[in-house]
């Protein structure tokens, strides 16, 4: 249950001030007081948090440019491609990611939602990285209130409401600086004991989740099987036209690309049948 100093007909008025604060701009380093403020000098809330059991597969797909084809692709020539991005590789902010800061965004269970979080639905060629947890994954769930055993009075939804509006919003290109709100919400409200990563609602397809693992969380908690070279379904039907599969070498990390078919494949995706998964 949410409680507050603040009765709940001035912390709406707070919220009506903090939005119009935020279209008029405010720095970085006000969001976090900000938001903190809305709610009072004296605050509680519930918190729920859930899990991926050991063995739940997670998809990243990474879409493969139409120039890029010979192998090894460029796009994923290495392990490392296939993880998180390097630091100097990150120069814009994420949803929960600052500049210079990387951690891994991947869909539990449904490689579909990973290809549209990819915007890669009209790509001719797309990679799908496959991970497998190795061990019981604890998330801080953002934007399920409804669905959540947490109390379902007034305050409490007004509470969640507000949280879970502002972090699933749509941002635009060009307007990445908005989520330094995100990052506030989930550094602030959604930071539990032993937690390995953040799940929140897709802008993308709003009935499913994405998992994004704090920094340095991710390789602790998964294994990478393997990559797929695919051809997406351009309607979503729940199959993939897989070309290729990718292993790494365990000692230089170099991507080594197999046939459907070969001995390799059915060891590392044994169930592909035939080309589509």
């Amino acid at each position: 249950m949410f409680f507050s100093n603040v009765d709940d007909r001035d912390i709406k008025e707070r919220i009506r001030v903090f939005r119009t604060d935020v279209e008029a701009g405010i720095g970085e380093s006000e969001i976090v007081r900000s938001i903190s403020s809305i709610f009072g000098d004296v605050f509680s809330f519930g918190t729920e948090a859930r899990f991926y059991e050991k063995g739940t597969r997670f998809y990243r797909a990474r879409s493969i440019p139409l120039d890029d084809t010979v192998i090894p692709l460029k796009t994923l020539r290495d392990v490392r491609d296939a993880w998180e991005p390097p630091l100097d590789c990150v120069r814009v902010q994420g949803r929960l990611n600052n500049v210079g800061q990387s951690i891994l965004y991947c869909c539990p269970n449904d490689f579909e939602l990973a290809i549209d979080e990819a915007r890669a639905r009209n790509s001719k060629y797309v990679a799908v990285m496959v991970y497998k947890a190795v061990r019981r994954i604890k998330v801080a769930v953002l934007g399920n209130y409804e669905e959540s055993s947490l109390s379902k009075d007034d305050s409490t939804r007004m509470f969640y409401s507000f949280l879970d509006e502002e972090f699933s919003r749509l941002v635009s290109k060009g307007q990445e600086a908005r989520y330094s709100i995100t990052r506030a919400i989930a550094d602030t409200y959604f930071n539990y004991p032993e937690q390995d990563a953040w799940c929140y609602r897709s802008v993308q397809s709003p009935l499913k989740f994405n998992v994004a693992f704090l920094p340095n969380k991710s390789k602790v908690n998964l294994e990478l099987i393997g990559a797929m070279i695919c051809e997406p379904s351009k309607n979503s039907s729940g199959s993939l036209c897989v070309k290729l599969v990718v292993e790494f070498d365990s000692k230089s990390g170099s991507a080594l690309y197999h046939s459907i078919g070969s001995h390799e494949q059915n060891k590392i995706f044994p169930e592909i049948t035939t080309s589509k998964i």
